[in-house]
């Protein structure tokens, strides 16, 4: 039963990315509509608290336990693009759904292209674009090292508000994607499990104006148990 569920849900995700090619089709449509249906799929009933902003642009930024984490941003936020490891562009499927989604992609240990990144979401914004960044730079359960402080810096540099977001999940360790979980025996455990509680919180939008204080404030305020 779980690898036909486990091949429904990669069959559901190629056709979406197929239809994204398509000049009539709506990328923000397709995304809600995929990302509920894998909510579906993979049995996580979402709890959402707080309200969402409609500002443009606007940066998303929050902790990240796993790649869930993108579906639950996806299902909650219209219009919402992503920053993301380099890595996820070489996986099977997810990296062409990273590519529809115009994903920022970077090399974590790499300058020229985190200064690259940097300048891609200022022009995002400059486009009126919301775009979600995770300051941790990577997945775990606890964020116990500080975020990096680029996202605010930008947000400061150009202006923009920030809205805070916490993520969690019930069965956690189930759900993270952390150490050496290998992608397709993890979305197969996933999709194994049933009745997975998500929730998400929405802080409302607030202004930077201390990149360094702010970003030290909101990783403390993301790691409180929701």
């Amino acid at each position: 039963m779980s690898i036909t569920s486990t091949m429904d849900f990669l069959a559901l995700t190629s056709v979406s990315i197929a239809k994204s090619y398509l000049p009539t089709s709506s990328v923000e449509e397709l995304q809600t509509n995929w990302a509920h249906k894998t909510l579906k799929k993979f049995d996580i009933s979402l709890d959402v608290i707080g309200q969402i902003s409609h500002q443009q642009p606007l940066l998303f930024v929050g902790n990240h336990i796993s790649y869930v984490d993108i579906v639950l941003l996806m299902a909650t936020v219209p219009s919402i693009s992503f920053v993301a490891k380099k890595e996820i562009s070489y996986w099977p499927i997810f990296g062409q759904a990273a590519r529809a989604t115009q994903t920022i992609l970077v090399k974590r240990e790499n300058t020229d292209s985190r200064k690259a990144a940097r300048l891609a979401i200022e022009e995002g914004l400059q486009r009126k674009q919301r775009i979600a960044l995770f300051p941790s730079g990577t997945t775990c359960i606890d964020e116990k090292k500080s975020w990096r402080r680029g996202a605010f810096e930008i947000a400061q540099k150009n202006n923009v508000m920030i809205q805070p977001f916490r993520i969690s999940y019930n069965p956690l360790r189930t759900v993270a994607y952390i150490d050496d979980d290998f992608f397709p025996t993890h979305i197969f455990r996933l999709i194994k499990t049933r009745s997975i509680k998500a929730k998400i919180e929405f802080h409302p939008p607030v202004e930077v104006t201390d990149a360094a204080a702010d970003c030290e404030k909101w990783w403390a305020w993301s790691r409180i148990n929701t």
